[in-house]
C-alpha cells in the first residue's frame, strides 16, 4: 500500500488542511497527517529556525514510519522539497501546491504588510485568532510569529542550481489564480525538466481546499501512474 504524508500550511493542521483528501484516499492508501512543530497536536513548540526544525521533524517521522509520497501545501510544500533534497531515499515523490521556489520582488512589501497584519490578528480578526487558539493552544501566538518571521524575512528560496540537485519525481498542483505561483511552477520546470506541472483551474493558493474534487483526481492520477 502506498504511503502519503500530508504536510499542512501555516497555522493549519493535517486534519483542517487535508480533511477532504483524507476522506478520498484513506481506503486505498496509508494516509499520514502530520502536525508540524507548534501546530495542532505536535508536542514540539516552534523554534526560531523553524524550517530547519520542521524538516528534521518530518525526516525523523519518515525514518520511523517508512518512505512515502510527500504532499505539501504552502509551508508544507517548502518543507517537502527540502526533505526531498536532504533525504531522497525516503521520498517516493513530492506533490507541491501553493508553492513557489522564490518570492518575486514585487511581493516583498505585500508580505511585510501581511506579517504586520497577522501580528495584530486578535484586533483585526478575533474569530480567526480564537480558531488558532483552539487548534494550537496557548502557544499559537509564538508559533504564528516564528513561522511568519522566517517565511517573510528568511524565505527558504531555492536557486536553479539547488533545484537541479533533486533526485525524486516532482509534481506541481498549483492553482491558476495565483500568477506568481504559476510562474514559480515554470521556474521549477526550467531547472528540473522532469517536473510535471498540472495546474488546478479556478483555484488559488490553497488548491486542495478551493477545488478538492479536481485536486483529488489529479493527485490520484499521479499516484496511479507513478508505478507504470
Amino acid at each position: 500500500m502506498k504511503r502519503i504524508y500530508f504536510l499542512h500550511g501555516f497555522m493549519g493542521t493535517g486534519k483542517t488542511h487535508f480533511d477532504q483528501q483524507t476522506v478520498h484516499f484513506e481506503q486505498d492508501y496509508d494516509v499520514i497527517l502530520m502536525d508540524l512543530p507548534g501546530h495542532g497536536t505536535s508536542p514540539n513548540d516552534a523554534a526560531v529556525d523553524y524550517v530547519d526544525q520542521a524538516v528534521h521533524h518530518v525526516i525523523e517521522h519518515m525514518r520511523r514510519t517508512g518512505p512515502g509520497y510527500l504532499v505539501g501545501l504552502s509551508l508544507g510544500a517548502s518543507l517537502a522539497i527540502q526533505v526531498a533534497l536532504a533525504e531522497p531515499t525516503l521520498v517516493d515523490g513530492i506533490i507541491l501546491t501553493g508553492y513557489t521556489p522564490s518570492v518575486p520582488a514585487e511581493l516583498t512589501d505585500v508580505m511585510v504588510q501581511q506579517y504586520d497584519y497577522f501580528l495584530d490578528i486578535e484586533q483585526h480578526e478575533p474569530l480567526i485568532a480564537a480558531q488558532f487558539a483552539a487548534l494550537h493552544g496557548e502557544r499559537w501566538q509564538r508559533t504564528m510569529q516564528r513561522v511568519l518571521h522566517q517565511m517573510t524575512f528568511r524565505y527558504p528560496t531555492l536557486s536553479a542550481e539547488t533545484l537541479q540537485g533533486l533526485h525524486v519525481p516532482v509534481y506541481i498542483l498549483n492553482g491558476t489564480e495565483q500568477a506568481h505561483e504559476v510562474a514559480g511552477a515554470e521556474l521549477i520546470k526550467e531547472a528540473y525538466p522532469t517536473a510535471v506541472i498540472d495546474l488546478i483551474p479556478g483555484a488559488g493558493h490553497t488548491a486542495n481546499l478551493d477545488q478538492p474534487k479536481l485536486f483529488n483526481e489529479r493527485l490520484e492520477r499521479i499516484l496511479i501512474h507513478s508505478n507504470e
